[in-house]
């Protein structure tokens, strides 16, 4: 989710009941309604905090609504010793995560809000760990991995089969 769209969630956006915050196409960037899947902590998370009594916010400082929390942040950030990482670098973690995971783009993209592939892009960086892993496969795993293919393939097409002898 997007800073603004977490320091604006209201009680009546998060359904716990079935573990979705739903946002309206009006408190999106794109507008473009979004449904968000929580995450078992994050769904114990807020079962556990009290609703305000003055407000329909769910994340509330000293009872009353804000708008940022640089100052906040940036303590925290501190207190563990990361430097040089912004709050929006936690979104291009979150959906570098989801893709390792093994999460389709199309998945990805309607958790994250991106409508284009191309601003998708933009958060999606390959290691190079990520490329050693193609680079010194097992050339026996590659093989097996392109004739699994094959003989899934060649089951599917229902044309003749060419038998070279």
């Amino acid at each position: 989710m997007r800073k603004s769209e977490i320091v604006k969630l209201t009680w009546e956006e998060v359904d716990l009941k079935r573990g979705f915050i739903r946002l309206d196409r009006q408190r999106t960037k794109t507008e473009a309604p979004r449904s968000i899947p929580l995450h078992p902590e994050m769904k114990a998370v807020l079962e556990r905090l009290p609703r305000g009594i003055h407000s329909a916010r769910v994340f509330l400082r000293h009872g009353k609504p804000f708008d940022d929390f640089k100052k906040a942040y940036s303590a925290a950030c501190k207190r563990a010793q990361i430097e040089d990482f912004t709050f929006h670098d936690l979104r291009h973690c979150a959906i570098n995560n989801l893709r390792l995971s093994g999460y389709d783009y199309f998945r990805i993209m309607a958790v994250s809000g991106h409508k284009t592939m191309s601003v998708f892009k933009r958060y999606n960086l390959v290691t190079e760990e990520e490329l050693s892993k193609i680079i010194w496969l097992n050339h026996q795993d590659a093989l097996s991995s392109m004739d699994t293919y094959m003989d899934t393939t060649t089951k599917k097409d229902s044309g003749p089969v060419l038998n070279p002898s």
